[in-house]
């Protein structure tokens, strides 16, 4: 199921499995390194990620290896606020999944939550182009943003 969405997705009609596989090995380093498992430096993924991407992109749709990535992503997140709430530098940096700890607040605090309009998408909202369509910060605090 990856190898037909990444096919029809991302890459040209005609490629082979190779370059699907390592297209698909570049999407998954991409989310370990930068949504997951964000690390202090920002511009690279931590060779210990670099296996689990491979084995994944390499099996059969059948054969994918399921490993625990939410028990992982929230250890890695947990040991990131501990790291940051620690140090005393001024290069502290939050690593671990910034992203879930910002969901897992909008949850619970109201502050800094965005409001969501949860009424149905209007015709003024669609562009003239089929890539033109609302996403989610298109309707916060009632605002319209146009581009």
């Amino acid at each position: 199921m990856l190898y037909l969405f990444l096919q029809a997705q991302m890459l040209a009609e005609d490629a082979d499995i190779g370059s699907v596989d390592r297209s698909l090995e570049a999407y998954l380093l991409w989310l370990f390194g930068c949504i997951m498992f964000n690390n202090s430096h920002g511009d690279c993924v931590d060779r210990v990620l670099m296996p689990y991407a491979r084995e994944i992109a390499d099996a059969a749709d059948a054969d994918v290896p399921t490993w625990s990535w939410a028990s992982a992503v929230l250890a890695a997140t947990y040991r990131g606020l501990c790291d940051a709430c620690s140090k005393t530098t001024e290069g502290a940096v939050l690593t671990g999944c910034p992203l879930l700890l910002q969901l897992w607040a909008y949850e619970r605090f109201a502050v800094g939550r965005p409001v969501v309009d949860h009424t149905s998408y209007g015709p003024d909202l669609y562009g003239d182009f089929d890539d033109d369509r609302p996403t989610m910060g298109t309707i916060w605090c009632g605002r319209q943003v146009r581009m």
